[in-house]
């Protein structure tokens, strides 16, 4: 209870302390080293931004997320500084902190409704400002444009600034969330007027969620499919487990490996190549699935419904289990602490880690705002407090039990 006052208490002195107030120094520092890079080493282009010149800020920008260069990506075009919506997590280094504040960050809590962030959204508009949101809320595993939150639409109805809607097109064929090497092909960014002051007076919020999706609705791999534009490099399938964790032939769970350009089951056998085109091609067995999109689908239903039959049975035994999770406490943007280090089980109404002698119990009721961050961390409240769990194989896969927990709160 001490320390959750301490990290309270330490947020609050945090967040009195920060301005959204970008640096047009340092904006100009930027657009003038690493927007020229984006341009020349990731062929990064604009199409039909020739408009973001006559419209006068403030507005709101809403990309498609399939990067970490995203930001950046948009940036490249867009005439004036774009305030970004960033997770809270970002910010527990003093360093990316100073980096963020220079270019005008508004920190959100993921998953979360977060009254701070709303605050300073509406002042950065307020003053004139540019705030760029990706309604998403995080980056896709597999190339398609993932469910956008309804309160976008919401938040858009409230300010009644025009909205630009940017749909990055070649980012995820370039640099997956999942792999460490990036390949080499190019990058373009799509610039749309979604709505202005006054058609956003006259949509409903429906309306405007509507538009909004259909303009984001993207895939990089079918587009790619279609203009067949080559993403050349090294290891292309290295890591790919951490996204794809079901094997489409036999089913198993967590028996995918990598190696260099191929993924396999380490149980059937069962073998793919990813093509220079982002497409699966047949190695060992019949081909499942050619695209990233279509395997997840398949794997994400398949894998719910092992979890509905795992609740209905009343196991004993876990249906999850990582043998050295490393948790940490902490709150929002705070640094975090030690707090667990030990193995890792899923229940159906409880996620159990066990350091030594001590077991620290997380009911699913009582966990909130679940999701993946930055290094494939696995992040929830539960309390007042902040857990975030790593795995020491860099090949682990958080992201199943996002899913799994996800899954057992809607249905319990």
């Amino acid at each position: 209870m001490v320390g959750t006052v301490r990290r309270k208490n330490r947020r609050k002195g945090r967040r009195a302390r920060r301005r959204i107030a970008a640096s047009k120094l340092f904006h100009r520092f930027l657009r003038a080293t690493f927007g020229n890079y984006l341009t020349t080493r990731y062929g990064a282009r604009s199409e039909n931004a020739e408009f973001l010149r006559q419209l006068r800020p403030p507005y709101l920008v809403l990309p498609n997320h399939t990067s970490v260069l995203d930001p950046f990506f948009v940036n490249r075009f867009v005439p004036g500084i774009v305030h970004y919506v960033v997770s809270d997590s970002n910010f527990r280094s003093r360093i990316v902190e100073f980096g963020l504040a220079l270019v005008g960050a508004i920190p959100k809590t993921k998953a979360m409704s977060d009254l701070d962030t709303i605050k300073n959204i509406m002042a950065v508009t307020r003053s004139g400002g540019i705030v760029g949101i990706f309604p998403e809320g995080q980056s896709s595993w597999d190339g398609a444009t993932l469910p956008m939150y309804y309160s976008t639409a919401k938040l858009i109805k409230v300010l009644k600034v025009p909205v630009v809607v940017a749909r990055i097109n070649g980012a995820f064929l370039t640099l997956p969330r999942w792999s460490k090497r990036r390949r080499y092909g190019k990058i373009t960014v799509r610039f749309d007027l979604a709505f202005d002051a006054k058609g956003i007076r006259a949509a409903s919020v429906d309306q405007i969620n509507e538009r909004i999706v259909t303009l984001l609705d993207h895939d990089d791999i079918e587009r790619n499919r279609v203009v067949r534009q080559r993403f050349t490099g090294r290891d292309r399938a290295e890591y790919a487990e951490i996204a794809l964790f079901m094997c489409p032939s036999c089913r198993a769970i967590g028996s995918l490996r990598s190696e260099g350009n191929e993924l396999g089951c380490s149980e059937c056998g069962y073998r793919v190549r990813l093509s220079i085109y982002g497409l699966f091609q047949p190695v060992r067995g019949e081909l499942r699935f050619d695209t990233m999109h279509g395997w997840n689908l398949w794997q994400t239903q398949e894998f719910r419904a092992v979890v509905d039959r795992y609740a209905q049975n009343g196991a004993d035994a876990p249906l999850l289990t990582e043998e050295a999770a490393d948790v940490r406490i902490g709150f929002r943007e705070n640094p975090l602490e030690p707090f667990a280090l030990g193995r890792m089980e899923l229940y159906a109404d409880r996620i159990t880690v066990l350091d030594g002698t001590e077991a620290h119990e997380f009911p699913i009721a009582e966990i909130r705002g679940i999701n993946v961050q930055n290094k494939e961390r696995l992040e929830f409240y539960s309390g007042e407090d902040l857990f975030s769990v790593s795995l020491p194989d860099p090949r682990g896969c958080t992201y199943k039990w996002d899913l799994a927990v996800r899954h057992l709160q809607r249905n319990g």
